[in-house]
């Protein structure tokens, strides 16, 4: 069977891949839309994120801990996958008709008379898109990473090259949302099919079997911590949206760029240990339990920290390189946003839900938006479109110590034996001797974009060389980099 980190590496080369093209999208998109689009396009995101966040209930999630739960049970798996696809289903239909009787509510609240043509077709892609949410998460439990990967990639492979198309071809925003109407049809078409195959199809499900009061009793409470913390995570943008222009927003929401680190790697690591640690909980194996999430934060760390410390020092190059000097503003906010990206190393919310205690989670995640609330609506007086960003990022620290307390209790373990500090040390120190011939190797180009790149090379390379020194990396984490290098690299052969 392959190792925790093969498969935590399957899902992070993927979601790489994945992410790297969603996040050059915004820089192909601000230079085909004027700034009032790109807002309206922004607001429709906002809106989609949150709708998505919330009225997924918790399912897809709460697939891991019954997958396991189920397994004694002929028909408890297929009955899992469909009574949450059908759940979804019906959410998902709930989703659209709800926001498209909104649209004149939101258009107004928005000051985006646009968001009244646009919404109600959009919302459509927001109901079809919720009712195939639950496929990765059902992959992943049938040790189906492969499978996942490839077809969540050829999605968005498919999404993507329809996009540029129609930006080339001149298309306005309408024609967009109308293209991805269609990409939702089709990825729910194509994940359902794919559900229907194997030993735990739901042909097999058994409706006399179906547990639908213990399941929604478990992922509700997760969709209301999720819903809460989307909720917080949105609250700033929200804020601006409703406060400032379409042109504002634009602004603002490039500066709240979100690095998309957590989603590569952080959530690829905590699919995979929701997967893996609740059999070691019932076994009463804590310390194994310990031992990987801590060496979990180590190899997090590695890429989180040094990731951190070159955004940082290059952020003006970075904004104005990627999305022209028409967005020089948004690099005060985008300054504010970093200072959430440390916190990306650690596996905080998993404990509680490989435990089934969800309902912590909810606590923590209600007490950081609490806070959030109120520090926006503060420091929006006091210091205006960045008092929302600066928000965000104490509260979001509040609720990693809250996360990181519960995690300590009920793991019986002190914070020594949870952070792996000496490592992190090395990694952090390996990053800031990097950065300097980074810094002065770009200082002396002019063109943006080319400073840009040699820095990262230069970076890079120093960072590695830097790590070596340090002994940032171990003899797991070179062997499994050479194994990665041997399945992605032709011939790619490394000398022992």
């Amino acid at each position: 069977m392959a190792s925790l980190s093969d498969k935590a590496a399957l899902l992070i080369l993927a979601n790489a891949l994945k992410y790297a093209v969603g996040f050059a999208l915004p820089m192909v998109l601000v230079r085909h839309l004027t700034q009032g689009d790109y807002g309206t396009y922004q607001q429709l995101s906002l809106i989609a994120n949150f709708a998505t966040g919330i009225m997924v209930l918790g399912l897809p999630t709460s697939i891991y801990y019954f997958y396991h739960l189920k397994s004694a049970e002929r028909a408890g798996r297929p009955t899992l996958i469909a009574q949450t696809q059908l759940m979804l289903l019906v959410s998902g239909a709930l989703t659209a008709v709800a926001l498209a009787l909104a649209a004149p509510l939101l258009a107004r609240r928005m000051s985006n008379a646009r968001l009244l043509e646009l919404l109600p077709l959009y919302s459509v892609y927001v109901g079809l898109f919720i009712a195939g949410e639950h496929f990765m998460h059902v992959m992943i439990s049938q040790n189906r990473y492969l499978g996942a990967v490839t077809l969540e990639l050829a999605e968005t492979a498919f999404r993507v090259g329809a996009l540029i198309v129609l930006l080339a071809l001149g298309f306005a925003l309408h024609a967009i949302v109308l293209m991805l109407v269609v990409y939702a049809a089709v990825r729910l078409v194509g994940r359902s099919y794919w559900l229907w195959q194997g030993a735990d199809s739901v042909r097999h499900a058994d409706a006399g079997g179906r547990f639908l009061g213990a399941q929604l009793a478990y992922s509700l409470p997760l969709a209301a911590t999720m819903g809460i913390g989307l909720l917080g995570g949105l609250l700033d943008r929200g804020i601006v949206a409703m406060a400032f222009t379409p042109v504002d927003y634009a602004i603002y929401s490039v500066g709240a760029l979100e690095i998309p680190l957590d989603t590569i790697f952080q959530v690829s690591v905590l699919n995979v240990l929701r997967a893996s640690l609740p059999p070691l909980v019932a076994a009463g194996r804590i310390d194994e339990v310990i031992r990987i999430w801590r060496d979990s934060v180590r190899k997090l760390a590695i890429i989180i920290l040094p990731s951190f410390t070159f955004l940082v020092c290059f952020a003006n190059r970075f904004i104005t390189t990627l999305f022209t000097s028409s967005y020089e503003a948004s690099v005060r906010v985008f300054h504010i946003y970093l200072l959430v990206l440390p916190l990306y190393m650690l596996v905080l919310s998993v404990v509680p839900q490989v435990y089934g205690r969800t309902r912590l989670n909810l606590y923590v995640v209600a007490a950081s938006v609490a806070s959030n609330a109120v520090l926006s609506l503060i420091l929006l007086r006091e210091i205006g479109i960045l008092g929302p960003a600066t928000a965000l990022v104490c509260s979001t620290y509040l609720g990693a110590l809250l996360f990181f307390i519960v995690t300590m209790r009920l793991l019986k373990a002190t914070p020594a034996q949870l952070l792996p500090l000496a490592a992190i040390g090395r990694t952090a120190l390996a990053a800031v001797l990097a950065v300097i011939p980074a810094i002065a190797v770009s200082s002396v180009i002019e063109s943006g974009a080319a400073a840009l790149a040699s820095g990262a090379v230069v970076f890079a390379v120093a960072y590695l060389f830097a790590g070596y020194l340090v002994g940032v990396f171990n003899a797991s984490d070179i062997r499994i980099a050479r194994s990665w290098i041997r399945r992605l690299v032709p011939g790619g052969a490394v000398a022992s």
